[in-house]
């Protein structure tokens, strides 16, 4: 059997694209199961509610020498603790390629908004049945990864296999149900500090020796997060101290209005990030105008400062 994973601290569209990429390789007779890293997110479980999906059971390691397929990830450090213990069968991302592998596999990488399109296009492209609770997933995975198409990660073919999947999805108005998503990521009541830093976090390798972790709250209520400034910066201290990492950010995205409010662990941290961003710090918050994506403008910007 195949293990399907996406990252650790999952969010819709690695969960949804793992889901449905089981479906696809079931219709092709490979037996596969996709699995979670982590817990859901709020956002995940109302589209999970709203179509009456069963959440995948939830692993942190998988027995040694299984095979795994690699969803919208490829980075060791965002993967399953024992991931040097597998067999990596498949890559199928839209990142930058990080992992190296010590036979050929199989890769299918492209510059979309989300790991959702890559899956979508491969329905498209076959003879498979794509059912309309599987169209709703995808459809759910690429509105959230590319936050309603604001994200500069956003591609025409995001748009185009937006349109074409909610021909089947047949959901009524996208809009309102983006809001809808994004409200629900937004509601997170008394969550714990640091489940809060990491629902959507992840930790890059720059260069050697140079790790950083960094978390996205992705939401309409960025007050959540701003009124809780001072138990967030504690809470990253004591991340980057007991990860051992050379930085920690915790950037608040406000969808609506395509801004960003990042809180850092330490002085050091901030005159990093206000030197790489040019941002204003407004009483220990660092304000960035539309800077909305980790992965196309936060990441590759600290990629490009470490690898000269």
């Amino acid at each position: 059997m195949k293990y399907i994973i996406g990252h650790q601290n999952p969010d819709t569209d690695t969960i949804c694209s793992a889901l449905v990429y089981q479906d696809y390789l079931e219709q092709k007779g490979v037996e596969a199961k996709a699995y979670a890293l982590g817990h859901l997110n709020n956002e995940t479980k109302f589209v999970f509610e709203k179509f009456g999906v069963t959440a995948p059971e939830h692993v942190h390691e998988i027995p040694t020498n299984s095979e795994i397929i690699l969803l919208d990830h490829n980075e060791e450090t965002q993967s399953i603790h024992n991931i040097n213990d597998l067999d990596i069968v498949e890559i199928i991302d839209h990142h930058k390629v990080k992992l190296e592998t010590d036979k050929p596999i199989s890769i299918h990488i492209e510059p979309l908004g989300s790991s959702c399109s890559i899956i979508a296009k491969k329905y498209f492209r076959s003879d498979k049945i794509l059912s309309p609770i599987n169209a709703s997933l995808l459809l759910a995975g690429i509105i959230s990864d590319t936050l309603y198409f604001r994200s500069p990660t956003t591609t025409d073919q995001d748009k185009e296999l937006a349109e074409k999947l909610n021909e089947i999805a047949k959901i009524e108005d996208l809009e309102k149900f983006s809001l809808e998503m994004f409200n629900a990521k937004s509601d997170l009541g008394d969550i714990d500090t640091e489940e809060l830093i990491k629902l959507d976090y992840k930790v890059f390798d720059f260069a050697e020796g140079q790790k950083f972790g960094i978390g996205v709250m992705e939401t309409t209520n960025k007050d959540f997060g701003l009124n809780r400034k001072e138990e967030i910066i504690a809470k990253l201290k004591e991340i980057k101290e007991a990860d051992n990492l050379q930085g920690v950010y915790f950037s608040i995205i406000d969808i609506l209005n395509e801004d960003s409010f990042t809180l850092c662990a330490d002085e050091k941290d901030s005159q990093l990030f206000t030197e790489l961003f040019k941002a204003e710090n407004q009483d220990g918050v660092l304000f960035v105008d539309n800077l909305v994506s980790r992965k196309k403008q936060i990441a590759p910007v600290f990629q490009n400062h470490f690898g000269k």
